[in-house]
């Protein structure tokens, strides 16, 4: 078996990446749906504002796994690692090779490398972070908790804003003159929520980004809703966003969701979170599409648990988010 490096422009390569990458994750998650094939190329070559470094793991001329390492421009201190192998080559080493190549291919202003796991229960994702992270020198930062709501069954009464609040819906694209502000909010969504010890600094995401990120949804044929909560005076209070595929097989996640401390306590998460599953139900009625969504929080977010709750959303799967810190930048 070795070791090699990826190129991003080579169709044929990610197709094999791809292959590897579905092969895996059916055999760790019980009942996943990938995207479909292009759709997930497209995210790997897609200029978003990340840099993706890949290796793979070839064994007698065939793709046996990969290792992605992917940082983006705004917080270039940060490694995100993912890595898979197919079920055939797993408990040989070839995940710890490739995890330490795609940690050493990282950009020399790296300073710690995260990794995600998702798993069907939170026991699974213990023994995996036991079992591979831990002796990788990774160590758990945060537990999430993933939730799914049957779409078409969901209770989803709206409430009425506060006086002077109004809240509105957007396909595929907020107007203009909000996208400023609601570049602030997803910045905030991972530096204000509970994130274990993860430490995540505000990163605004800037209207190229934006506008970038909802060109990729669109390429992927999927539909990002997005409801915002504003007042008399025109400032975003609130925002969630959800993003909506074709395939009535896999659920819809939520992107995010945000209120402003100034406005919290109004009930502005809440309204904002219905609208938008709201337009998602009548979207899916309109054109086909999810008929569940999925989104996650911390453990300890027990204000958007308390909502996710109230509307319906069910436990499904656990994530683990790891964290392994360098001596210094640029080492391994």
């Amino acid at each position: 078996m070795e070791l090699r490096a990826l190129r991003l422009g080579d169709r044929a390569v990610l197709g094999e990446v791809y292959a590897v990458e579905c092969a895996a994750t059916r055999h760790a998650r019980d009942g996943w749906v990938p995207l479909d094939e292009s759709a997930r190329v497209a995210a790997w070559q897609a200029d978003t504002g990340w840099s993706h470094h890949l290796v793979g793991a070839v064994e007698d001329g065939a793709l046996i796994g990969f290792a992605v390492g992917s940082t983006g421009h705004d917080t270039p201190d940060t490694c995100w690692v993912d890595a898979c192998v197919l079920p055939r080559a797993q408990r040989r080493g070839v995940g710890t090779r490739l995890v330490r190549a795609a940690e050493q291919g990282s950009p020399a202003a790296v300073t710690r490398f995260v990794a995600s796991a998702y798993l069907p229960t939170a026991t699974a994702t213990e023994e995996l972070a036991r079992r591979f992270a831990e002796p990788l020198g990774y160590a758990r930062a945060s537990t999430e908790t993933v939730v799914e709501l049957d779409l078409a069954a969901a209770d989803l009464p709206a409430r009425r804003p506060p006086d002077g609040v109004t809240v509105a819906t957007y396909l595929d694209g907020v107007p203009d003159h909000l996208r400023a502000q609601v570049g602030v909010l997803k910045g905030l969504v991972d530096a204000e929520a509970p994130s274990g010890d993860l430490g995540w600094e505000p990163t605004p995401v800037s209207e190229e980004d934006y506008l970038d990120e909802i060109a990729l949804w669109r390429r992927q044929g999927r539909t990002a809703i997005e409801s915002v909560a504003v007042t008399a005076d025109g400032a975003v209070a609130a925002w969630t966003c959800l993003v909506v595929g074709a395939d009535p097989d896999r659920p819809a996640h939520v992107e995010g969701t945000l209120v402003l401390a100034q406005h919290r306590g109004a009930g502005l998460g809440r309204a904002v979170k219905v609208a938008s599953l709201l337009a998602a139900r009548e979207h899916g009625r309109e054109h086909g599409g999810a008929t569940r969504v999925r989104t996650s929080s911390d453990d300890q977010n027990v204000w958007m648990r308390a909502i996710n709750d109230e509307l319906g959303f069910v436990p499904v799967e656990s994530e683990v988010v790891l964290q392994r810190a360098c001596a210094e930048p640029g080492e391994p």
